[in-house]
């Protein structure tokens, strides 16, 4: 289980980390691959999809955005959304997002009892 989080603060979580990887289902497996996001007006724009997103989002639309942290002990980010193609970009309209990470020794319970050390973006 993770903890749903406010999506109003999704950009101030993008701006945290670097680097985002686009997954999505392609093929009969996952294809994963490392892309640039911005929000904009609500929605994750991938302004360069690779090829493999731009042939399967529209059949498959059901994405999710991994942003690894930052920094060792840090929080990745998860983003599950709807993708389409708009005018040569991939926009993701994101559902629900995370802040996860294993837990560890000094990890405060999970308020939903989920095992992992989850956090919302506030």
């Amino acid at each position: 289980m993770s903890i749903v989080v406010d999506l109003a603060d999704l950009g101030q979580a993008l701006a945290r980390h670097p680097t985002a990887y686009l997954l999505l289902s392609a093929d009969e497996r996952p294809h994963v691959g490392e892309v640039e996001v911005t929000l904009r007006d609500g929605v994750v724009v991938v302004s360069t999809p690779g090829r493999t997103a731009q042939r399967v989002a529209p059949e498959r639309p059901a994405v999710t955005l991994l942003l690894p942290p930052g920094e060792a002990e840090g929080y990745s980010l998860i983003v599950d959304g709807q993708a389409a193609l708009v005018d040569g970009e991939l926009h993701v309209t994101p559902t629900h997002a995370v802040l996860h990470r294993r837990p560890r020794a000094d990890s405060p319970p999970s308020a939903t009892g989920c095992g992992n050390d989850c956090q919302p973006l506030s």
